[in-house]
């Protein structure tokens, strides 16, 4: 008999294994095919999860059971909602809230106490439930999803106002929402009161709070510092995530899900690169997570609860959508400049999503396990709130944008890849004089910074990301310029954001002289319109900015005095902006077009020379006594030059790579911390030396050039400039007879190519 039983327990407890096992491995991969087409159809995750999780739970064909998990069902819960929750402190922006309009602001304080205290007076009054109840109730409903309304967003493209605020109140609201359902919860349910109540409420509170920034300046420090491989950074957040939550859960239940919210919020503020790439893996893990949970959860609905809900169900719901949600705009609204029929679209749009739903289910399994009377009406209520407003509002949003005139316009602002100091000039000319909305993309954290200083936007981001047209400053986008020194990005660069776009808003420049070794027909219109042919690299027109050897000018081109020494990139007219304008049509017309021009100093060489650099060597002299001449000759100018270092830098530089061009000219040359401009002392040999040149020439021409230790473009287009000079052989021979300095000066400036 013992025998018998024991062989029935076993048989038991395996059944069990195996239906919990069918139920997490089902959650997990119907979950993750359902988000999968739900990308493909282009509707809500949220919709075909709830069907899925209710098609393959009890009420269906009883694949999924909930139930066999037991109280796990409850970590699995509160754990999968703190990992989305600390994705959800990541993708948190200060800078965003800061610069928010006062409407943001109102909806996470009036907004939310309205649709909290009405909601819990409608479900009280309508269903003469229990106030405790009522009230977590309305609490459970205040958040709006942003894992619904981003997608809601994308696709029916309102003006930059509206998306801006329902943006923000759904990714803002999130953490905080949950955060006061637990309070609620715990103040209502947890059967204290007075003194004590408060202070569960400040334990809860400051552990989550202490925990949380604890955790996340751990983190942050551990990575700034290097300390975690970059290969190993995703499992470490991971980890660290986990590790969070579990701490403040044991110092007091309930507290981690604000600890790890807080944790991922200033882990994400230390703007590090490592970051980026956490939160992309945090955001993959989320969409799993999203996908088992809420399947899990859906598992649990059946058909009867809704039915029993009944009409009076119908009016609650009814009554939020079309009584609570305006009464909270109109408060939020008053005194503010929205327009009429923005504050019927944001009446109207408020779907809920993911997080309301956890938080209900987590909800309604506590109070099963308190034996509270009708434990499950607090899940049937937001469930069917959630179902609502994602069905009706996300069906009849677009229809009603349309109807209002509160759909965006075709985009006209641009994309400027590129936040180097002439991507800054171009964008600061297109904001302000031909006012359109600009944002400068860059991986470079310094170049944005430096924008942001400048008034303007910037994001540190990966333009060939496909998910960057989904962020916020990129709603305005209608045309893209490529300005990187990356001939090869360029044009993959205007390929990937011709099908966004459309192929005649892409635009590159292709620096002279880097011509692309992407394989297609350069005349396949994806790969973008080139503009700015003859000029070179972006990098190289920064640096001259920087330098103040280059000037961005805006005039007409009535202005002859501009024409004359600058040439024209952009002008403005009433039909977009024109690349490579044309200054010398034929018209009587005037032309008022304004225009940015770019004068350049770009003869490097004849800056660097002035006459006491000059000199005439008629003796025969061992290398290292011509270059000590030579350098004698620049200290007498620059005094500060070290004269000693400088002999040997340049010594050093030519025994290991000679510096002889061929047809009897040598460019020696070094870098100097001690100089702050590039001094070019120019040598006339006459009888010539040996440099070693590859072919077999002697030098008679000897350019030595010193340039400043942090200005290896101005140095290299220098040595460039020397090498396309004297590649005209009747302009070396002229120099080598000069009879003076001034008249080399004169012949290297005739010289400009």
């Amino acid at each position: 008999m013992p025998e018998l039983l024991g062989s029935i327990s076993a048989a038991v407890a395996s059944h069990e294994r195996n239906t919990m096992l069918i139920t997490v491995v089902g959650a997990i991969a119907a979950g993750a095919i359902l988000i999968v087409l739900s990308h493909r159809l282009r509707v809500p995750a949220i919709v075909l999860l709830l069907l899925g999780g209710i098609g393959l739970g009890p009420a269906g064909v009883g694949v999924v059971d909930p139930e066999s998990l037991g109280d796990g069902l409850l970590v699995v819960v509160s754990l999968a909602i703190g990992l989305i929750l600390f994705e959800g402190g990541l993708t948190l922006d200060l800078g965003g809230y800061r610069s928010a309009p006062a409407m943001i602001k109102r909806l996470l304080t009036i907004g939310v106490a309205t649709t909290w205290f009405t909601t819990a007076a409608v479900v009280w009054w309508i269903f003469d439930l229990a106030a405790p109840q009522a009230i977590v109730a309305g609490s459970l409903v205040i958040v709006t999803g942003p894992t619904v309304i981003a997608p809601l967003l994308k696709r029916i493209k309102v003006t930059p106002r509206l998306h801006s605020i329902l943006h923000w109140e759904g990714v803002l609201i999130d953490p905080l929402g949950v955060f006061i359902a637990l309070l609620c919860f715990e103040w209502v349910f947890s059967g204290a009161t007075g003194p004590e109540a408060l202070l569960n409420f400040g334990i809860r509170l400051g552990a989550g709070l202490s925990i949380g920034v604890g955790g996340g300046v751990i983190m942050t420090v551990l990575v700034r510092r290097k300390l975690v491989p970059t290969e190993t950074i995703n499992i470490f957040a991971l980890a660290g995530a986990m590790l969070v939550f579990g701490i403040a859960e044991m110092v007091r239940s309930e507290a981690g899900l604000l600890s790890v919210t807080i944790a991922g919020f200033i882990f994400s503020l230390s703007g590090s690169y490592r970051v980026k790439k956490v939160r992309e893996f945090k955001a993959d893990i989320t969409d799993l997570l999203i996908g088992t949970l809420f399947l899990l959860l859906a598992a649990r609905l059946s058909f009867d609860q809704f039915r029993e809900f009944g009409l009076r169900g119908v009016a609650v719901v009814a009554l939020v959508m079309l009584g609570v949600r305006p009464l909270s705009i109109f408060l939020c609204s008053f005194g503010l400049d929205l327009k009429r029929k923005e504050k019927l679209f944001l009446s109207w749009v408020a779907p809920r999503g993911i997080v309301a739903a956890s938080m209900a289910s987590l909800v309604t399994i506590t109070l099963e396990e308190l034996d509270y009377e009708n434990p499950r009406f607090v899940e049937t209520f937001v469930y069917s709130v959630i179902i609502s407003t994602i069905v009706i509002q996300g069906l009849t949003a677009a229809p009603l944008a349309r109807w209002l005139g509160v759909q965006r316009a075709k985009p006209v602002g641009w994309m400027i890849v590129g936040a180097h100091r002439f991507g800054r000039g171009l964008a600061e000319f297109l904001t302000k004089t031909a006012e359109l909305p600009v944002v400068l993309v860059d991986t470079n954290p310094r170049a944005v910074r430096e924008s942001h200083r400048a008034g303007l936007t910037a994001i540190i981001a990966d333009a060939r990301e496909p998910d960057l047209g989904e962020r916020l400053e990129v709603e305005a986008v209608g045309n893209l310029l490529a300005l990187t020194d990356n001939e090869d990005l360029n044009v993959r660069l205007c390929t990937t954001w011709s099908d966004v776009l459309g192929s005649d808003h892409v635009f590159r420049c292709n620096p002279k002289g880097t011509e692309t070794a992407v394989a297609g027909d350069d005349e396949d219109e994806t790969r973008g319109m080139v503009v700015w042919p003859k000029l070179p690299r972006p990098s190289l027109i920064a640096s001259e900015l920087q330098r103040r050897e280059a000037n961005l000018l805006t005039a007409t081109a009535e202005d002859a005095a501009i024409t004359r020494i600058a040439s024209p990139l952009i002008a403005v007219e009433p039909s977009g902006v024109v690349f490579d304008p044309d200054i010398d049509r034929e018209s009587d017309e005037p032309d008022p077009r304004p225009m940015l021009y770019l004068q350049r100093s770009v003869d490097y060489l004849r800056r660097a020379i002035r006459p006491e650099l000059v000199v005439r060597i008629e003796e025969s002299l061992e290398l290292r006594r011509l270059l000590e001449r030579l350098v004698d000759r620049a200290v007498s100018v620059y005094p500060a030059l070290p004269r000693e270092e400088t002999v040997a830098e340049l010594i050093e530089r030519e025994a290991g790579f000679p510096t002889a061009l061929g047809h009897g000219v040598a460019v020696p040359h070094a870098y100097s911390p001690a100089l702050d401009t590039r001094l070019c002392v120019v040598a006339q040999i006459p009888a010539g030396m040996d440099f070693s040149a590859h072919d077999g020439k002697p030098v008679r021409l000897l350019f030595m050039l010193l340039s400043p230790q942090g200005d290896p473009e101005g140095h290299l287009a220098t040595l460039a400039e020397i090498a396309r000079r004297m590649m005209v052989t009747e302009l070396r021979e002229r120099i080598m007879q000069a009879s003076s300095p001034l008249e080399v000066i004169e012949l290297l400036r005739m010289g400009q190519t």
